[in-house]
C-alpha cells in the first residue's frame, strides 16, 4: 500500500483581542470594586462664587458647605458561558494533527479547549464595558440591548441637554464652521464642569471635515507651528493620536478611534464612536469603573477545579469563572460572570458634537 505523507503547517487562529482606549478613561477608586448589589456615592458641588464685599460692623454672609447629594447605580450584569461535552474528546481539536491526537490525553484536550473558550467570552465581556464607555461619552446615558434588539439595561445620567450638541451646518458643507463650533461646545464645558477640556475624540468622518476645513488648514499650517500640529501615531489601545490644535482658550489633543464591535442584534461590524461625533472631554474628568463581586461561596468541584483560571481582573473590573458538571460528568459548562458599571461621576466635564455626518 502506498500511503501518501501530509504535512500540516502551524495552525492559525483569528482572536482580535479587544481595545479598551475609552473604558480606560473610567478608573477604580477607593470602593469601586465591592461585594454586593448597588454602589452609592455622595456628590458634593460648589459654583465659581466670589466673596462680596459687607458693612462694617453688620457681619459676614452665611456660607452652607454641609448640602451634597447621593446618587446609588445597580451594575448591569453580564453572563457568558461555553457548554461542552466529554464525547467530543474522541475528535481532533483544532491545532492538532491526527498522530498526535490520536495519543494525546483527553485532559490535555479538555484543557487546551477551555483556555481558549475562557478568552473568547472574557473579550466578549471586555467589549460590552467599552460599549458602555461608547455610549456614555456621546450620550451621557446607557442603552444596552440584547440580540433581539430589545432594552435589558437603561440608566440615564441625566446630562445636560447643552453638551450634546448639534452643528448648525453640518461640517463638509458650505457654511460649516467646525472650531465655532467647537469652542461653543469647549465654553459650556468649562462653565458647567469648571474644568478645561483638552482632548477630542473624532469619527472617521468629523475627523476629515475637520481637517479639510479651510480655516482649520490654516491654524494647522506649519507657518503657525504654535496653534497645531499634526504628527499622526498608533497607540497600542486602537487609537490614533493625530497631534493637538488651539481652539479659542483651549489647547485639544486630537485622537481617532476606528475600532468596531459585532452589533448585538444586527451583527453589523459597528464603530464605537459614530462617524460624525467628536466627544470632547478633559483628561482630568472624574469617570469611575465599579465592579460588584458575583457571590460564589461554595467550593469548585475538585473533579474541575483545575479547569477554573481564579478571578480574571487584569483589566480592573471583576469576572468571575465558574464550571460546573452534570451528575453522570459527561457534561460540563464554563461560564463567566461580571456586575461592571462606567459611572460618569463628574457628567459636565465632556460633551459630543454631533457635527451632522
Amino acid at each position: 500500500m502506498n500511503l501518501t505523507r501530509t504535512g500540516w503547517l502551524q495552525m492559525f487562529t483569528q482572536l482580535a483581542a479587544p481595545n479598551m482606549f475609552l473604558s480606560r478613561m473610567f478608573t477604580v477608586k477607593p470602593g469601586g470594586q465591592y461585594n454586593g448589589g448597588k454602589v452609592a456615592i455622595d456628590i458634593e458641588r460648589s459654583g465659581e462664587d466670589v466673596a462680596i464685599t459687607v458693612k462694617k460692623s453688620t457681619g459676614p454672609n452665611m456660607n452652607d458647605v454641609s448640602i451634597f447629594t447621593t446618587k446609588e447605580f445597580e451594575p448591569p450584569a453580564y453572563g457568558e458561558a461555553v457548554p461542552f461535552d466529554v464525547n467530543t474528546l474522541v475528535n481532533r481539536m483544532a491545532g492538532t494533527d491526527p498522530f498526535t491526537a490520536a495519543y494525546q490525553e483527553y485532559a490535555v484536550s479538555l484543557n487546551s479547549y477551555m483556555l481558549k473558550a475562557w478568552m473568547k467570552i472574557y473579550n466578549k465581556i471586555v467589549r460590552a464595558i467599552e460599549l458602555q464607555a461608547s455610549q456614555i461619552l456621546q450620550t451621557g446615558t446607557l442603552s444596552l440591548i440584547d440580540s433581539t434588539g430589545a432594552v435589558s439595561y437603561e440608566l440615564d445620567f441625566s446630562p445636560k441637554a447643552t453638551h450634546f450638541p448639534t452643528a448648525g451646518t453640518a461640517w463638509a458643507s458650505v457654511g460649516a464652521t467646525p472650531l465655532a463650533d467647537l469652542e461653543a461646545l469647549a465654553k459650556i464645558i468649562r462653565a458647567d464642569g469648571q474644568i478645561n477640556p483638552d482632548r477630542l475624540i473624532f469619527g472617521d468622518a468629523a475627523l476629515n471635515a475637520f481637517l479639510d476645513d479651510d480655516a482649520v488648514q490654516k491654524k494647522l499650517d506649519v507657518k503657525n507651528y504654535d496653534l497645531g500640529m499634526i504628527a499622526p501615531g498608533l497607540m497600542d489601545s486602537g487609537a490614533t493620536f493625530y497631534g493637538f490644535v488651539w481652539i479659542g482658550a483651549y489647547r485639544f489633543e486630537m485622537w481617532t478611534y476606528p475600532e468596531t464591535f459585532k452589533h448585538p442584534q444586527t451583527g453589523a461590524s459597528t464603530q464605537f464612536i459614530n462617524s460624525g461625533n467628536v466627544v470632547m472631554m478633559s483628561s482630568r474628568t472624574r469617570l469611575d469603573k465599579a465592579s460588584a463581586s458575583v457571590p460564589l461561596p461554595f467550593a469548585p468541584d475538585p473533579r474541575v477545579a483545575d479547569l477554573i483560571p481564579g478571578r480574571m481582573q487584569s483589566a480592573d473590573f471583576d469576572v468571575t469563572p465558574n464550571v460546573y458538571l452534570t451528575p453522570n460528568g459527561k457534561q460540563l459548562t464554563g461560564e463567566l460572570e461580571s456586575c461592571t458599571l462606567l459611572i460618569p461621576v463628574q457628567i459636565d466635564g465632556f460633551g459630543c458634537l454631533d457635527t451632522g455626518l
